[in-house]
């Protein structure tokens, strides 16, 4: 009888612990949860980007009148020295003319007086006169062939037109630019890099920068950083950062065309840790933390961790976390310090 009695009791107590257990895994948050482990090596950042030339000018003439010839075309690539407008130079055939009849005369005027100076017939004052009207006139000579020298406008450098700023047989005024050339000795393109990205990004973090061409999609061209803007686009809130082509093309690449860079990033510690972006929570300073779990009570504890650059989905943990912890990838938006939670059971 007491042996009936015993046994009954220890079933009950098997069964409450049972049903205690049972309980408490039901009151147990549900939750996706991910092993920290060691990442593939990262894939490339892609970003769209596009052709923009290294500087472009505005070519004018120092003179007005009016545009005679425009030979080149948009789009066409000059080198330095090349005749890229002309204007009409009649008027100042003319000026040069009359300039060199005037110093002429003063020459002639000048080699009287001094001949007359010499008898004393005249005084130094009339001879000052007639040396300075001879200077005088000899540099309107010099400045009227000036004059007809601007009437050509030439490349400065080896470029290509970008655009012609005025239409031919025109008039115009001085100064007014009339052609717009990009050199072509370097290519650049700019990307857009998200704020997110900008704190980390730099040229020490990079292992190697590539562009592709839709024009050429198969082959990747070689690049180097440059320089970015201090301050966020208002509309898209990226950062312009600009690299230079290392490699160039064989086709003719022009400012506007879209591309898309490649950044590899540098192999370091950075790329050894990694967990999902969903893993990350922010407080109310703006830190991040993740949610571990205790691997004996599954209980979840609060911790701050230290990022690298974002890849995708995933993102690199610099400080906080060790291989083989468990953090809740999803579901840690409803959680606090002390709940404990179980795997999510996956459909």
């Amino acid at each position: 009888m007491l042996m009936r009695v015993a046994l009954g009791l220890c079933l009950m107590m098997t069964g409450c612990e049972a049903d205690v257990s049972t309980q408490e895994e039901s009151l147990a948050r549900p939750a996706r949860l991910f092993t920290v482990g060691i990442g593939n090596r990262p894939a490339p950042l892609q970003f769209v980007g596009k052709v923009a030339a290294a500087h472009t000018v505005d070519l004018g003439f120092e003179i007005d009148g009016k545009l005679q010839t425009l030979p080149v075309r948009e789009g066409e690539v000059v080198t330095d020295g090349q005749i890229l407008a002309r204007l009409d130079p009649e008027r100042f055939d003319l000026a040069l003319e009359s300039a060199r009849a005037d110093h002429e005369l003063a020459e002639k005027t000048l080699s009287r007086v001094e001949s007359l100076r010499a008898s004393g017939t005249v005084s130094q004052a009339e001879l000052d006169e007639a040396m300075a009207r001879a200077k005088l006139t000899g540099l309107a000579v010099k400045a009227a062939q000036k004059d007809l020298f601007d009437t050509v406008l030439r490349a400065p450098f080896d470029g290509r037109v970008t655009k012609r700023l005025v239409e031919n047989f025109s008039p115009v005024a001085r100064l007014t630019p009339v052609i717009r050339l990009a050199p072509t000795e370097r290519i650049e393109v700019v990307a857009g890099v998200p704020e997110q990205l900008m704190a980390n990004l730099n040229p020490a973090a990079l292992e190697k920068a590539q562009v592709r061409f839709s024009t050429d999609p198969e082959r990747l061209f070689a690049a180097r950083w440059l320089d970015y803007e201090g301050e966020a686009s208002r509309d898209t809130q990226t950062y312009d950062v600009r690299f230079a082509l290392i490699e160039t093309p064989q086709w003719a690449v022009l400012p506007g065309m879209t591309a898309t860079v490649l950044l590899s990033l540098a192999t370091t510690d950075q790329a050894v840790v990694q967990i999902p972006m969903s893993a990350l929570q922010s407080d109310a300073t703006g830190n991040f933390f993740v949610w571990v779990v205790d691997p004996v009570s599954t209980k979840v504890a609060q911790r701050a961790v230290k990022l690298g650059i974002p890849v995708r989905d995933h993102v690199p943990v610099i400080a906080g976390l060790r291989i083989g912890e468990q953090v809740v990838a999803a579901g840690g938006a409803w959680l606090y310090a002390g709940m404990k939670v179980r795997p999510l059971a996956e459909d």
